[in-house]
C-alpha cells in the first residue's frame, strides 16, 4: 500500500526527467555548435534555451519538494505505527516496556524486510 501511494505521488517525476534530459540536450547541442562555429551563434537562441533548462529545473525541483514530503511522512508514519497499535495495552498497563520493544523491533524487522 504504501508503494502504491508513493508510486502515485511520483508518477509524474519519470516524465518530467526525461524532459530534462532533452531540454538540457539541447541546450548543450547549441552550446557545442556555437564553440565550433562562432557565426552560428545566435544569442536570443541560447537564452532561450537555457530559460527552458532553468524553468524545467525549477519544475523538477518543485515535484521533487512534494515527493519527498509524502516519503518522509509515510516513512514516519510507518515507524510509530506499531505504537498506535499497542497505544491502548500500553494505557491498560498490560506492557513492560521490554515487552513493548519486542514488539516494535518485530515491526521494524518486517517493515526493513519489506523495503
Amino acid at each position: 500500500m504504501g508503494t502504491g501511494l508513493i508510486a502515485l505521488v511520483g508518477i509524474k517525476l519519470p516524465g518530467l526527467e526525461f524532459n530534462n534530459q532533452r531540454v538540457e540536450a539541447a541546450y548543450r547541442k547549441e552550446l557545442v555548435y556555437a564553440e565550433d562555429y562562432a557565426s552560428r551563434v545566435d544569442p536570443l537562441t541560447t537564452v532561450e534555451l537555457f530559460t527552458a533548462v532553468r524553468k524545467n529545473y525549477f519544475r523538477l525541483y518543485f515535484h521533487y519538494t512534494y515527493f519527498n514530503i509524502a516519503r518522509f511522512l509515510y516513512l514516519r508514519a510507518d515507524s510509530i505505527f506499531s505504537l498506535f497499535l499497542l497505544f491502548p495495552a500500553i494505557l491498560a498497563g498490560m506492557l513492560t516496556l521490554g515487552l513493548m520493544t519486542q514488539i516494535t523491533n518485530v515491526f521494524e524487522r518486517v517493515r526493513d524486510s519489506s523495503q
